[in-house]
């Protein structure tokens, strides 16, 4: 597709986007200022009916939430719907100085079906905190999708053990920034790089795998790999990921690399020897191949197109209609 031909694309899915989310009728209203239904989110998941079978949406206000937020198994297909990852912010900073990794997440996901749109979710343990999730999801074999969210944390940002989508996202990490056992895409994100605690690194795919999903892996397709104004390059060891467990898959495609990205691309793991990690059609000057280590893969259009919206995740039977996605390359 030619550039001016992308960019009028572009515009059309976004007029129809708004159209999408102007057509919501909320199911309850989250406002601080007492003028919705309920002051806190969890008051309205709360009321909330359990086993819906369709979406229950919830419309959040602009506002700064400091709650832990958990969706729970019995709540399937409740969409939270803020007024932008810059307006509607819930915040938490659990870590791991306390908790199990997935239970430090600012949200967590057990409910099926969920929706996320226009929130920015944040943990602020900071680098210090150790393991410290913004999201978790959980495997409840069901789906989850975001859209036009960001995603604030350091170590273990986004924890995904199941299926989930994520498109114009904007993640802040250091190590392991996204991580988990789950199969989730990427698509049109921006990924940022935090400074790390003194004498970390940072790593920002972690992919595992586990007897509970089948065929996981994490990819990205169009993103932006880059820093935070305060990073500096030249201190901190960067890649774009490593083997985290046998099995463990992540491919980065048709993504923006920077050139704070170390030319080795992956770290070593000699624990691990069963892992996929692969790169197609990337751009920028950490997308240099040449200097990557041998164990990982370059693969060629036919290969990639097994990490598609369509091929890997089914994504056109379950992604939300008010959230666009790319089914292919």
């Amino acid at each position: 597709m030619k550039g001016k031909e992308r960019v009028i694309l572009t515009i059309i899915v976004m007029l129809w986007w708004r159209s999408a989310v102007n057509c919501i009728v909320f199911d309850s209203t989250v406002a601080q200022d007492g003028s919705g239904d309920y002051k806190t989110i969890t008051e309205a998941l709360n009321a909330a009916p359990k086993m819906s079978s369709k979406t229950y949406f919830i419309h959040v206000k602009k506002g700064l939430y400091s709650e832990n937020i958990t969706i729970p198994n019995d709540k399937p297909n409740i969409a939270l719907v803020g007024d932008g990852m810059d307006a509607t912010v819930i915040t938490a900073s659990k870590s791991s100085k306390g908790y199990a990794t997935p239970n430090t997440a600012t949200l967590e996901v057990y409910g099926s079906g969920f929706i996320g749109i226009s929130l920015s979710i944040r943990n602020t343990a900071g680098a210090a905190g150790g393991q410290a999730a913004a999201l978790t999801i959980a495997p409840f074999k069901g789906f989850a999708s975001f859209y036009k969210c960001s995603f604030l944390g350091c170590q273990d940002t986004i924890f995904s053990s199941d299926t989930s989508f994520f498109r114009e996202c904007l993640i802040f990490g250091t190590i392991d920034f996204i991580t988990g056992s789950g199969r989730a895409i990427f698509q049109n994100c921006r990924l940022k790089a935090r400074p790390p605690s003194h004498g970390q690194g940072v790593r920002i795919l972690a992919p595992g795998a586990d007897s509970i999903t089948s065929n996981p892996g994490l990819v990205l397709q169009n993103c932006n790999i880059s820093t935070t104004r305060n990073f500096n390059k030249t201190q901190v060891e960067s890649f774009l990921g490593w083997p985290w467990k046998n099995g463990g898959k992540a491919v980065i495609m048709s993504t923006y690399i920077s050139d704070f990205i170390d030319p080795r691309g992956w770290s070593e793991n000699p624990q691990v020897t069963q892992i996929y990690l692969a790169e197609y059609n990337n751009r920028g000057p950490g997308s240099d191949t040449s200097k990557r280590v041998k164990w990982s893969k370059v693969i060629d259009k036919t290969e990639a197109t097994k990490f598609t919206v369509r091929n890997f995740l089914q994504g056109d039977k379950w992604i939300p209609k008010s959230i666009p996605y790319d089914l292919d390359l």
